[in-house]
């Protein structure tokens, strides 16, 4: 076996750095090569005709890849190249922009009404108060609550030149419920909240407790597991008028909640990676 390649932003390596060692442990523990790459390390392109990608320090290519980054391009280059990538290309693609998530997803779950922003709006499309996100922010970054038009303005203004979109605030900001799919397995559910905060993000100050979905609520995470072709991802909804409404899927899920309550996915995650490979 060549091993597996588990790809990072440098900037992203250091505060990752526990989930990485868990990462070495298990790989260690089934006798899987293993090696920690960083974007900055790899040169892509198009050579005689045919897609490439080189590590900088003469990695031959791995059997697969398990992608801890926001790089669509990136991932499609390697399935391209027979190298599977976890998540795929298609989740990058569609689960990096809310804008196309939304789009994807309407009609499997509900969800708030969200209009896609131009960018030049001087006013906002729902009464006050209103979320304006950034299509391709993660981590509860670049979402901002607007109280009137100034705010609204600012809001746009600091996403630029990434595109946008509002919706209405929901009744009950502070909280959100994540659950984790492991490929078609729901693993956990979590409920985030703040006290102090409208974004209920661990990275923005929230604490975690465990949630039980009801069998509807279940069916729509299903539901969504069934769209896209997960290895790990987290499907997120707000709570709005005492139900959930979905909010978001988050590609290169954060696993703090996991750790926080007992329970280590990188081996269930590496054993369905190796699973899918003996398949191939």
């Amino acid at each position: 076996m060549k091993g597996l390649w588990l790809v990072y932003e440098p900037g992203e390596v250091a505060r990752n750095r526990f989930f990485i060692d868990r990462w070495e442990d298990a790989a260690r523990a089934r006798g899987v090569p293993l090696w920690l790459v960083t974007a900055d390390r790899l040169q892509t392109g198009i050579e005689d005709g045919a897609p490439v990608i080189r590590h900088l320090d003469g990695h031959p290519l791995p059997d697969a890849c398990v992608m801890r980054l926001n790089r669509p391009l990136l991932t499609e280059q390697f399935e391209r190249l027979g190298v599977p990538a976890f998540n795929g290309s298609r989740v990058a693609r569609v689960c990096n922009d809310k804008r196309l998530t939304h789009l994807t997803l309407s009609g499997l779950a509900p969800m708030m009404d969200t209009v896609f922003l131009q960018g030049d709006e001087t006013d906002s499309p729902f009464p006050y108060p209103v979320v304006v996100k950034s299509a391709h922010g993660s981590g509860g970054r670049q979402v901002y609550r607007a109280d009137d038009g100034p705010s609204f303005r600012a809001a746009l203004a600091a996403i630029r030149p990434d595109g946008a979109l509002a919706q209405p605030m929901s009744d009950t900001p502070g909280k959100d419920v994540r659950a984790y799919v492991l490929g078609k397995e729901i693993v956990r559910v979590m409920m985030r909240r703040s006290d102090h905060d409208f974004r209920s993000n661990l990275n923005q100050g929230g604490d975690a407790v465990p949630w039980t979905l009801r069998a509807v609520e279940e069916k729509w995470v299903r539901d969504i597991a069934e769209a896209f072709d997960f290895g790990l991802a987290g499907v997120d909804f707000i709570l709005h008028r005492g139900q959930l409404l979905f909010n978001e899927v988050e590609d290169a899920v954060g696993t703090r909640m996991l750790y926080a309550s007992g329970y280590d996915v990188v081996p269930d995650y590496l054993a369905l990676i190796l699973k899918r490979l003996e398949k191939r």
